[in-house]
């Protein structure tokens, strides 16, 4: 939104929930209660601001709705001649990997049913990986209609990271942000269980730091208090971050790490991946070879890419990594070049403007 007018479009926001709002939930009345904001006041507040565009004020020349709440961009179709569908997460398969909802129930039909719906009455679809597009094309036929933009992250946040110094003291692995159903912790979990005395001391250098929320918060804390006190000291556990705390972090940390459970790889792509790149992190991936982010990792050569469930394969990565600290520095170089040249919010925003210009 910021880039936008920059790039010749005048921009107007509409949302109801703050990201902070969003991050903080805890207890369920709080989740109820954003449920409620999300599913009911919403949409309402989308109908009411088209409907008032289009009886009392110009309207807007394109409507971008995204799919946070998944059937906003099929309503927004009946009232605005001009809707972008921006795909964030992929319904009804985001709620069947997360294992919310069972495959072929009659919510599951409902929201496929949605789902084609939005994907051929919007304008335009904007997918944020060529996977992603390439998986909904499989499901519901070819678009004509539909491209790629990636979510991208602030330039401006960061300048380069990472020394030969500071990996003296040690290696920083980060987790930041939500740590959701579609997330994959079992391997690490995993991993950290059948350490022997042997393997950890070669792997001595390593902290592990997680500041985040969501679902799996819970069973991170708890694995951690059964953990060898050697071990456990090395692993910090946090919560959610301020700004400036967490534009801190992710420059300290050498390395970012970032996981997708199997079937994730056709429902999302983690955007804490662009972050940490801009902030000059290289990427340690637990996620599906077939996946956006692991096509990320092997064009720029920006970090390490293991299967989910493969403990061996991270045992291995991790090994050597510390036997090659260099390549650490390297490929955190690799990625911060790559983010600021091709994902920043001022690059992004001109394949916006391409995009906006053909309507």
């Amino acid at each position: 939104m910021r880039e936008l007018p920059a790039h010749g479009l005048e921009t107007r926001q509409r949302f109801q929930i703050l990201e902070v709002s969003y991050r903080g939930v805890k207890s369920p009345l709080e989740r109820l209660f954003l449920r409620v904001r999300q599913y009911l006041v919403y949409p309402l507040q989308l109908i009411c601001t088209l409907l008032f565009e289009r009886f009392f004020r110009r309207q807007s020349d394109v409507c971008v709705v995204s799919t946070n709440t998944f059937y906003a961009p099929l309503l927004a179709t009946f009232l605005h001649p001009n809707v972008v569908h921006l795909i964030y997460d992929l319904f009804p398969e985001a709620m069947i990997h997360s294992g919310k909802w069972k495959d072929g129930s009659l919510k599951v039909k409902c929201v496929c049913w949605i789902t084609r719906k939005t994907l051929w009455r919007a304008r335009m679809n904007v997918f944020l990986g060529q996977r992603l597009k390439e998986h909904v094309e499989s499901q519901y036929g070819a678009l004509l209609n539909a491209t790629v933009i990636e979510v991208g992250a602030d330039q401006t946040l960061f300048g380069r990271n990472g020394n030969a110094e500071k990996l003296k003291t040690g290696v920083e692995i980060l987790y930041c942000g939500n740590l959701g159903n579609l997330h994959d912790t079992e391997t690490i979990f995993s991993f950290w269980k059948k350490l022997t005395v042997s393997l950890e001391q070669k792997l001595l250098n390593f902290r592990w730091r997680f500041n985040c929320s969501g679902p799996k918060q819970a069973e991170l804390v708890a694995v951690q208090k059964l953990l060898p006190s050697e071990l456990k000291n090395r692993i910090q556990i946090g919560g959610g971050l301020s700004q400036s705390e967490w534009i801190a972090a992710m420059k300290t940390a050498d390395i970012a790490l970032v996981t997708m459970m199997p079937g994730s790889e056709s429902v999302v792509m983690p955007s804490k991946a662009y972050s940490a790149m801009m902030a000059g992190q290289s990427i340690l991936a637990i996620a599906p070879e077939e996946s956006d982010l692991v096509d990320m990792i092997k064009a720029v050569d920006c970090g390490w890419w293991i299967e989910p469930g493969n403990v061996d394969a991270l045992e291995k990565v991790l090994i050597d990594i510390c036997a090659n600290t260099d390549e650490i520095l390297k490929k955190g170089v690799r990625a911060y070049i790559y983010a600021h040249e091709c994902l920043g919010q001022d690059v992004l925003a001109e394949k916006w403007r391409k995009l906006l210009d053909g309507f």
